[in-house]
């Protein structure tokens, strides 16, 4: 039996956290902010201008996407891949005295953006979304119908309706039967044509 926690974020709260965080790589891409060299994995690879382009656009579109929360499970393990490598390049290959500080600091926010959405349920990494939420069925209850079939009570006549019936049967009842004698001749104008 498991209890529920006295205390729990609820999903704006994991949403700004989120937001906080893919902010400062946001900044990092565009260099606003001194830390990790987004170019790092590629510099070894292609000229350093396009390699600095390239690292920038990259940390720049995951970290925007983390921010928006589209397709949160990929795009954090890629942005935390993309992290860690690059620190691991450029902090860990020439070792000196300041870089194991700023590996560890690179360390501990990629094991923040993992556990940006690790403990998430399918439902609540639709709602962590901030562009595409759509209302759904949580859960629909399931409970057997027993239909029942609806009687009316039977309608008594109202009294005045009774006295009605009453007098028109009582006139019938008082009516002679009628004799050709006591019908007045009717004229017929149109017997000569």
């Amino acid at each position: 039996m498991s209890l529920k926690p006295r205390f729990s974020i609820d999903q704006a709260g994991l949403n700004l956290i989120r937001i906080v965080i893919g902010s400062y790589f946001m900044a990092l891409s565009i260099g606003l902010v001194a830390g990790l060299d987004p170019a790092a994995i590629f510099t070894p690879l292609m000229p350093a201008l396009l390699a600095d382009i390239l690292g920038g656009t990259t940390m720049f579109f995951l970290s925007a996407c983390f921010m928006a929360g589209v397709q949160l499970r990929l795009v954090a393990l890629s942005l935390a891949i993309f992290v860690f490598s690059n620190s691991l390049t450029l902090n860990m290959l020439h070792v000196v005295p300041g870089s194991v500080s700023a590996f560890w600091r690179d360390l501990t926010l990629t094991c923040a953006v993992l556990l940006s959405f690790s403990s998430l349920s399918g439902a609540a990494l639709r709602r962590a979304s901030v562009l595409a939420h759509r209302a759904r069925l949580r859960r629909a209850r399931k409970t057997e119908v027993n239909p029942r079939r609806i009687t009316l009570p039977a309608r008594g006549k109202r009294p005045i309706q009774q006295e009605i019936r009453g007098a028109l049967i009582a006139a019938k009842l008082m009516r002679r039967p009628r004799n050709a004698q006591d019908e007045p001749e009717i004229l017929n104008i149109f017997a000569n044509l």
